[in-house]
Formats: C-alpha cells, structure tokens, sequence
C-alpha cells in the first residue's frame, strides 16, 4: 500500500482519561487503515522539524473517520493536543504493518498505559470477526484508565500500580490466568512491559510466535529512509519498525537488544 499525504480536519477534541487526549479527525484515508497502522504527523511547535508517528486508535470508514489517543510527552505532541475542531493537521499515511487478525482462536490484548490505545480499533476487528477477546489493561492509577465503554464487547481485566482500580500491581500479573489454551496474544506498551510478556511466556512454555507486539520505536521519517527506528532481529541484525512493524511477532525480536525510547 502506498502512503498518501493529505490535510484532515479535526471534528472533535476530547480528554478521555486522566492524561490523555483524543482527537476525531475526517479523512478518506481513514478507508484504507488496517488495525495497528499509524501515521507520520506534521507538527507545527518551534524545532520540531519531524512528524510524529501516531498510531491510528480507531477508524469509521463508512464516515471516513480516524481517531488518535496519545499523551502530551513533548513538543509535537503538546502542538497537536492544542487543536480544536476546525484545525487541519497533515497526515502521510497510513503506515507500516498492522495486526494479523484472521482465526478463529480467542484473543488477549494485552495493554499498558497508552498502549491502550490501539486496542480500541483492534478489539472492534477481532469480535466483528467473532472472536473471543479479553483485554489486560493496566495503568497507573484508575483515573488514566481509557472507560471500559470503548470496549463494549470484550471481557476486561483491569490492574493501576496504585490499587484503585482491579489488581493492585502491573498487568502482567493476569498473564497466567488469563491466557489458556491457544489463544493469540497481542500487545502494547512500555518495553519494560513488553519484556515482562516475552519473559512470562518462555517460563510458561508459550510461543513466542503466538505474541504480536506493536512496538512504539522513535521514528523519524515512518517510510524506512532514516533508519532511526532500527530493532534488533532475532539471530542478528536489524529491522526496520516502519517497514517491517510496527506490528511484529515476537520471535522475530532480540529483546535482550531492544532499548526503551520514546518520544513525541
């Protein structure tokens, strides 16, 4: 698929949970997004000279809508929590690997902090195909939870670092309940949690092939020319997380490698 360049306009701006942002925008690219595609965004703020990759949270192609969640982390993403309905914002897009969502085997999703946000989208994808989807979300605190609403059809497990909502501790203390069987295991969030996931698997003799990880490498140009998003391969060598990402099976992965960066 070829990306394309093209201005949206922002239909609405909301703050969702404590923290984050959500911006509707209308596109026509809003038809060709597969769950866990993002696009690169022009920003606007003083010495941001690159676009920021922002996963796509969601999509209504019948009304050629996206959705974007994101926290303000810096600059870029400061600039586009400032603006409101009418704004247009550029879009080159979208980008990059999504998820491999057919089968019929049940699914866990498997969320830390904003890593939520691409669950919105995904979560649709799986029971609209009618498969059985629980969702491990954990956050800080139950005020930076996204409202399980946005999740009308799943089963969801919650855990907040300070105990106000679900399990008191981080999420990956629900991997061994809730995972059985053969179900397909997709997550994203923080590296450490990441790391956490592929460390719980190999003690619980899952496959790592069975894991599909949306990773939230840097990246500069989201088309595979400045080589900023490099992620160590399995056996040696690099990938590429815009080309051949951001949604990678982790067996793929070196994560003995793999630093943990961000920005935005």
């Amino acid at each position: 698929m070829i990306a394309t360049l093209q201005a949206a306009r922002v239909l609405e701006r909301s703050t969702p949970m404590g923290g984050g942002v959500e911006l509707i925008c209308e596109t026509p690219l809003a038809a060709d997004v597969h769950p866990g595609q993002f696009f690169q965004v022009a920003v606007e703020s003083p010495g941001a000279l690159l676009r920021r990759p922002y996963s796509a949270a969601w999509t209504d192609p019948t009304r050629g809508l996206v959705g974007f969640v994101f926290n303000v982390v810096g600059a870029g993403s400061d600039w586009l929590a400032a603006r409101n309905a009418g704004d247009r914002i550029d879009l080159l897009g979208p980008l990059g690997r999504g998820f491999a969502i057919d089968g019929g085997r049940p699914a866990v999703c498997v969320a830390g902090g904003l890593g939520i946000a691409v669950f919105i989208g995904l979560s649709n994808a799986l029971t609209g195909r009618g498969r059985s989807t629980t969702i491990l979300y954990g956050a800080r605190s139950a005020d930076q939870l996204l409202p399980a609403a946005r999740f009308p059809k799943t089963r969801m497990q919650l855990a907040t670092d300070d105990g106000s909502a679900g399990h008191h501790g981080r999420v990956t203390a629900l991997l061994s309940n809730a995972i059985v069987g053969d179900a397909d295991i997709f997550a994203c969030g923080p590296t450490p949690m990441l790391v956490e996931l592929v460390r719980w698997a190999q003690r619980a003799d899952v496959r790592l092939a069975r894991i599909q990880v949306a990773h939230e490498t840097p990246m500069g140009c989201g088309v595979g020319t400045c080589l900023g998003c490099a992620l160590p391969r399995a056996g040696g060598g690099y990938m590429l997380t815009c080309q051949d990402g951001p949604c990678i099976s982790a067996d793929l992965v070196e994560w003995t490698r793999v630093v943990d960066a961000f920005h935005g």
